[in-house]
């Protein structure tokens, strides 16, 4: 699965990391592409190196949504 972390924050911050199948993933000019995992943890871990504040997306990556 490939995954991306949004441009735009959501909640005070926060960078939402989506799977290439959501519904919310956003545009391709608002987006970074993060890799092909088979798991969002992974992805996850890749967005924190850009990003300080990262959250799964609670659609597309329940697993990683606090």
């Amino acid at each position: 699965m490939k995954y991306y972390v949004n441009h735009e924050t959501k909640n005070g911050g926060t960078h939402v990391v989506h799977s290439e199948e959501c519904q919310f993933l956003p545009n391709e000019d608002k987006r970074t592409a993060l890799g092909d995992y088979a798991k969002c943890e992974t992805a996850m871990k890749h967005a924190k190196d850009e990003y300080a504040t990262v959250n799964g997306c609670a659609t597309c990556c329940p697993d990683c949504h606090d």
